[in-house]
């Protein structure tokens, strides 16, 4: 595939506008003075040019919802970092709501490897199938989103998780509101997309009555290839009420998933079968055929049916429901003290389910249904202080999480042909009967804590200079459970340090530039993830025999992570320019490559002694015109291990290869127009030179994706004023990408079952009213 020209987006859009004419022309917004105190500095107010994302400390930026006009409603929250300096993010559908199909990486960390909180909650893990976090994906209403705080590369010690290694992303909802509003949105498109979403908000309830937050959204869509419908209820409340010395504040989510699966294909199964090698749902009967051991040797077009029945099943799916509820109290003792208190509770429930051919049923048909069932309960509190003295604030804070998660794989019994209707993706399994088969029955539990103690020292008015560090403890124990000699492994994993340190520099000299430098060191606990897990999660219980788990564990240790950031930011009148160059020094990072098929995947893991990540990353923000704006974003970014994989006797050479599955060139670029009522937008998507194995004898083609919008908005004069209408076109030249590369892992080298298509050409018309 050729590579892209960056800026197509910038023709395409200067085609789009042309034909219109100027409204009148506003002023630009003038710079006011940068504000500085100890505990944080807040960049200047930006003029005209508004980055996507703006500095507001060392190696730390904020997205706003105002500055994201080119989302797509319903789309997840992960989508909204597109823009975000080194990110790359790809999703199968066109929403991401599938969270198997779902990646991002931020500076080579993925986004199980980073620190995401939602309104202050912890969620750890974000990996499909995890069993020590919840994935953002289906927390909150991504459209009741209000603003993201990422740092990229190295968190602050004040963000409370369990696996961040890399950066960080705190999520925020909309701020509550002294008056009432009402805003619903209507959306429908291509293969029969609904997206409902209605957000309200009560205002000041009486004199001295609480304001309350609400968000609801419904989203349903055919699957664009192959058959399967994907539905989606989501929701969240957030209700604030103000006391004398502070407030308290409630936070619910609630999201319910059934979701019709793509199928995991190869570059084989692309180059002989096409870029529609979907599952086999509806068509049960030749589903039966092709895996039927009789027609084993048969040819069943480019393949055997024997070796078409490993590459296809006949579905594939995931059912989802995660809640999460937290009560925050902010207080402040004295004009010089305050602090919070905040305890939540959040539980993940999934069903994620294969038609298994390997397993036939006990009735004769040729397969099963396999179900991998993760439960996971999190209960956790954190107390946070803040104290300023003269040139000084100091911050401090303390959390504490016990989690109880289960897994097993249950297979369940499909109907013979003609006797029945087969079993759905997304349930009921039971039809036929209980599950005929259990396996890897596994129950573990793990503690979290981290103390953190932080000093923002301003030196001048323009210099800050930060001081701090936190301390982590992370156990977790269990494993296979029951008295089989089939039992997954069981064993204890801990990872403690009591000083993990962290130091910045911010100087704003002038009141158009800022500048930092940030040096941070993290470490994160164990990953979990069940023997038999479809998945990229290295986890030490994947390890199929106890002496073995035994002779690692021995040998493991906690994977820690240093991170040096140096950035500037500098506005001139009409241009904003951000840029930044990185090196992050990872130790003890545990690697797991898979074999076999997606209906057992075998994972090896070693441990990786060191690798390095070095990059940079340039943001240019112009404004062309007063009506008109370009963004053009640059991310380079090079990992390297620096010893080979060895198992026994065999060596893997990939030393000085780069880490799979994250493109080393990433390339955005950004128009958009506004022209009296009207907006336009166009954006163009790179990522260039992604290794697809550890030994990098494969490539993922170059992933290019050019997505546009044009919304027009009711004048006070019309019949109904505020009304938005609106059309996304997103993958706009139809092109045939790869969207995740390594859903189910990575391979040592070769052709492995671990892609997934993106979305082709997806419409969406959609109206929004505001009351």
């Amino acid at each position: 595939m050729n590579t892209p020209p960056t800026l197509l987006a910038l023709a395409i859009g200067i085609a789009l506008v042309a034909p219109l004419h100027a409204a009148e022309s506003t002023d630009a917004a003038h710079d006011t003075p940068t504000t500085l105190n100890a505990l944080q500095v807040i960049a200047t107010p930006r003029g005209a040019a508004v980055a996507p994302t703006q500095v507001v400390g060392p190696n730390r930026y904020v997205i706003n919802a105002t500055d994201l006009d080119s989302m797509v409603s319903g789309n997840n929250g992960l989508s909204m970092l597109k823009n975000v300096p080194g990110a790359s993010y790809t999703a199968t559908d066109g929403l991401g709501l599938d969270i198997s199909a779902t990646s991002l990486f931020v500076r080579g960390f993925r986004m199980n490897e980073m620190g995401i909180t939602f309104e202050g909650v912890p969620l750890n893990d974000n990996g499909f199938l995890s069993l020590t976090g919840t994935s953002v994906v289906n927390v909150g209403v991504p459209d009741g989103i209000g603003s993201i705080t990422v740092s990229p590369g190295g968190a602050p010690v004040s963000v409370f998780s369990s696996s961040v290694n890399g950066g960080s992303l705190e999520y925020r909802l909309r701020d509550l509101q002294d008056s009432p509003s009402l805003r619903i949105k209507q959306g429908v498109g291509s293969n029969n997309t609904r997206v409902t979403t209605v957000s309200g908000q009560s205002g000041q309830l009486g004199e001295h009555g609480p304001k309350l937050l609400v968000d609801l959204q419904r989203v349903s869509a055919d699957k664009y290839q192959g058959a399967g419908t994907q539905k989606f209820l989501r929701g969240d409340l957030k209700a604030q009420q103000d006391v004398a010395w502070g407030d308290f504040t409630v936070f619910l989510s609630d999201s319910k998933a059934a979701v019709w699966g793509y199928n995991n294909i190869s570059f084989d199964m692309i180059r002989k079968l096409g870029w529609k090698a979907d599952s086999f749902y509806p068509d049960y009967a030749w589903a039966y055929y092709v895996a039927s051991p009789e027609n084993a040797e048969k040819s069943c077009g480019a393949y055997t049916c024997g070796e078409l029945s490993e590459l296809i099943p006949y579905d594939t799916g995931q059912v989802t429901r995660d809640r999460v509820a937290s009560i925050n109290h902010r207080f402040q003792i004295t004009p010089a003290l305050s602090g919070n208190v905040q305890l939540y509770n959040a539980n993940s429930h999934t069903q994620a389910t294969l038609t298994d051919p390997t397993v036939p049923s006990p009735n004769g048909a040729p397969f099963s249904e396999q179900v991998q069932t993760p439960h996971l309960n999190r209960l956790g509190g954190m107390f946070n202080l803040q104290f300023e003295t003269g040139a000084h604030t100091l911050t401090t804070g303390f959390w504490q999480e016990k989690s109880k998660a289960a897994a097993k794989t249950e297979w369940y019994q499909q109907p013979l042909l003609g006797q029945g209707k087969p079993l759905k993706a997304t349930g009921p399994y039971d039809v036929y009967g209980p599950a005929f088969q259990t396996d890897n029955a596994s129950n573990w539990v793990t503690r979290s804590r981290q103390f953190y103690l932080h000093d923002n020292y301003a030196v001048t008015d323009t210099l800050v200079l930060g001081l701090g560090f936190k301390a982590v403890d992370f156990t977790t124990t269990g494993g296979g459970i029951g008295d089989s000699a089939e039992r997954p492994v069981f064993g204890t994993l801990r990872a403690k340090s009591n000083f993990l340190p962290h130091v910045s520099l911010y100087w704003s000299p002038t009141e158009r530039t800022d500048a930092f430098i940030d040096l941070v060191n993290t470490m994160n606990g164990y990953r979990v993830a069940q023997r038999g897990n479809i998945g990229y999660t290295a986890s030490a219980w994947t390890i199929s025999d106890q002496k073995e788990f035994d002779r690692v564990a021995g040998t493991l240790r906690p994977e820690k992570n240093w991170n040096l950031t140096v950035g500037a930011s500098h506005r001139f009148d009409r241009l904003t320019v951000t840029g930044d160059v990185f090196y992050n020094d990872i130790r003890n990072r545990l690697l797991s490559a898979a074999i076999g098929t997606q209906f057992a995947q075998i994972n090896t893991v070693r441990l990786m002694p060191k690798m390095h990540v070095i990059g940079a990353d340039l943001g240019i923000t112009a404004d062309l015109t007063d009506h008109l704006q370009f963004y053009q974003g640059i991310a380079l970014a090079r990992s390297y291990y620096d010893s080979d994989f060895v198992v026994g006797d065999t060596v893997y050479p990939i030393k000085g290869n780069a880490q799979p599955g994250y493109p080393q060139l990433s390339l955005v670029s950004d128009l958009s127009a506004h022209f009296g009522d009207w907006r336009f937008g166009v954006t163009s998507t790179s990522y260039l030179r992604q290794p697809f194995t550890y030994e990098n004898d494969i490539r993922v083609p170059t992933f290019w994706q050019v997505n546009a919008y044009t919304a027009y908005t009711l004048g006070p004069d019309s019949l109904l004023p505020g009304l938005e209408l609106r059309l996304d076109v997103s993958n706009l030249f139809n092109r045939n990408n790869i969207g995740t590369a390594t859903i189910a892992g990575s391979s040592f080298s070769g052709d492995y079952q671990t892609l997934q298509r993106s979305a082709p050409r997806q419409v969406m018309f959609s109206t929004s009213m505001s009351f």
